[in-house]
């Protein structure tokens, strides 16, 4: 058995380092630009440890906004690490300092540091090489902006994120507390709902999950891809709402229905009143559609909102248009 186990540790290791330079290697064709500060491999005979310093990924230049493109991702310490009877379960972690550079659609640039970027995280794959599940978790961490417009988070205490794939659908859940938002945000938000964001979190499903993983996000959205979750949260100044939803993509735009259960609805209505003056025309009928609502137990208001046509509708009062 150890035998066996020591020459499946020296077949692995040889495998891992083919398959990183053949993945750097892949990646350069396509006109990435990878560095590092070079690869040790440890744990002989019964774990696989191989880890890196000083690694950048720069992606491929163009002259027009696109989001696959002019990025780059500095990271300062990785670590991968597996059982060696366990090939297809691996261990990620990230300690130090990570740096984003990256540009919006519009084309403004975001050049900002992760510090500490402590991440831990697990992933499984399956004999064909495509996601069985993944989880991450990162600690407390501050993002401060180095050139360009600032990012909209500038701190976040705890964020953790988890896939399960079973057949077409994958279940993602995403959990964040206390994200506190940057000064430069526009400043509706800030008199609206302010920069403390205490809760984000969702449980969903996605549909189709195979062709999101392989042919990306446009190809999924142009076969009519699909999200929906039966929970989500969020908890950020008055705001504090929970709810579901369930969307699908129709001509590259979100189509779908969203129920939305929120306390005291009015002071937030009224906020959004007072700070936004093109929606006072609507302040009649939303108040009355609420009124409308009988209040559950728990102290909320059951809102329904359509999503159709580039808009977002409460009954026929358009709220928000793509």
């Amino acid at each position: 058995m150890v035998l066996m186990t020591m020459g499946l540790w020296i077949f692995l290791r040889g495998a891992l380092v083919k398959g990183l330079i053949g993945g750097i290697e892949n990646m350069e064709s396509q006109g990435y630009e990878v560095s590092h500060g070079g690869l040790t491999v440890e744990g002989f005979p019964f774990s696989l440890r191989a880890a890196s310093t000083d690694i950048s990924v720069r992606a491929p230049r163009s002259n027009v906004p696109d989001p696959s493109k002019n990025w780059s991702v500095k990271a300062d310490n990785l670590q991968i690490n597996s059982a060696t009877l366990t090939p297809l379960s691996w261990n990620l972690s990230h300690t130090g300092p990570m740096r984003i550079d990256m540009h919006g659609p519009d084309g403004e640039r975001y050049w900002f540091e992760v510090a500490p970027a402590d991440i831990e995280a697990r992933a499984a794959i399956t004999m064909g090489s495509t996601l069985k599940s993944a989880r991450f978790d990162m600690s407390r961490a501050q993002i401060d902006s180095l050139v360009g417009t600032p990012p909209i988070i500038s701190k976040v205490e705890y964020v953790d994120g988890d896939i399960k794939v079973a057949g077409e659908i994958a279940r993602i859940t995403l959990h964040a507390e206390d994200v506190r938002l940057s000064p430069k945000i526009p400043g509706i938000l800030d008199n609206i709902l302010g920069r403390k964001l205490a809760l984000a979190e969702v449980n969903a499903n996605i549909d189709n999950w195979p062709l999101l993983e392989t042919g990306g996000a446009v190809a999924w959205q142009t076969a009519g891809g699909r999200i929906h979750s039966e929970h989500f949260a969020v908890l950020w100044g008055s705001a504090d709402i929970i709810g579901s939803f369930d969307i699908t993509y129709k001509n590259g735009k979100p189509e779908g229905t969203m129920q939305i259960r929120i306390k005291k609805p009015k002071p937030l209505v009224g906020k959004i009143f007072e700070f936004i003056p093109e929606t006072k025309q609507y302040a009649q009928p939303i108040n009355a559609y609420i009124d409308l609502k009988e209040t559950e137990s728990d102290g909320r208001k059951v809102i329904d909102l359509t999503i159709k046509d580039g808009a977002v509708k409460m009954g026929f009062i358009p709220l928000f248009e793509f």
